[in-house]
């Protein structure tokens, strides 16, 4: 079969003249995500790409998300594979309040001392459940953005769970929280029965990088077993824990990982 080198250059000119795909159909929808009125919630896993084109008006381009939260855990947000125009001055990644107004947190660089393209919030929430909201805005194209100005937003609950402490009978547990990044980082210990109740809780602040606490028995748990959960600002994976249940009789121990949720 024989082709023509006119019928050759068809395709490609038709996809020039194209232009780029829009990344983003939150945008183009009536119930748009321009507002704390959207509709795009975030979970645990969740992983998607955005663009920051020019809205009508000519308006420059916003993105908000509805970012629901369970109690005594942890949460990251990580904005990355960001474009050249977008830029790294200016661009915002926040957490707003329940009121969708009230500036919670704003990020940092999702690794310190990098560039910054790549943007971070990391957090715990401690008491309760809460519906807050994730805004991304303030791209430096402001309204020359266009369809191939995107952005990629992945979410992640980072609580540590561990299974089993074990302080009744002739055993002690003792936990080992490390610090695995290049920042400080703050944490929360909680410690459950086997039934769910909350039998006490520490903080953890500033750890330093690549620092290692020793958590040893305390009165309050002298005779409880049940598990531990640890909620902290390190990031998904950023803390590695350990509890380790010694049975001074026998000289065994019985060793016990942290484990994050899968995705």
């Amino acid at each position: 079969m024989t082709i023509s080198k006119g019928l050759c250059l068809v395709a490609p000119l038709a996809l020039w003249l194209a232009g780029p795909a829009s990344a983003d159909v939150w945008d183009v929808q009536g119930d748009n995500d321009d507002s704390n009125e959207t509709d795009n919630q975030l979970l645990h896993g969740t992983t998607q790409t955005h663009d920051l084109g020019v809205r009508p008006g000519p308006v420059a381009d916003q993105d908000w998300y509805l970012m629901p939260q369970k109690p005594y855990a942890s949460y990251e947000v990580i904005l990355d594979g960001t474009s050249g125009d977008i830029g790294a001055s200016g661009l915002a990644l926040d957490r707003i309040a329940t009121d969708g107004f009230t500036v919670a947190q704003t990020h940092t660089p999702a690794m310190a001392d990098s560039p910054g393209y790549s943007r971070a919030l990391r957090w715990v929430n401690p008491m309760t459940p809460v519906n807050e909201f994730i805004r991304v805005s303030g791209a430096l194209c402001g309204t020359s953005c266009g369809s191939d100005d995107v952005y990629t937003i992945r979410v992640r609950e980072s609580t540590v769970y561990l299974p089993r402490f074990n302080n009744a009978g002739s055993q002690v547990t003792v936990l080992l929280v490390q610090n695995a990044t290049e920042r400080p980082i703050n944490a929360i210990l909680y410690f459950w029965s086997a039934s769910g109740t909350q039998l006490w809780a520490a903080e953890l602040p500033n750890l330093p990088s690549r620092g290692l606490h020793v958590f040893p028995l305390v009165p309050t748990l002298a005779g409880q077993s049940g598990h531990i959960t640890v909620a902290h600002d390190a990031g998904y994976g950023g803390l590695v824990t350990k509890a380790v249940a010694l049975e001074p009789s026998t000289g065994f121990t019985f060793d016990t990982p942290g484990v994050s949720v899968p995705y």
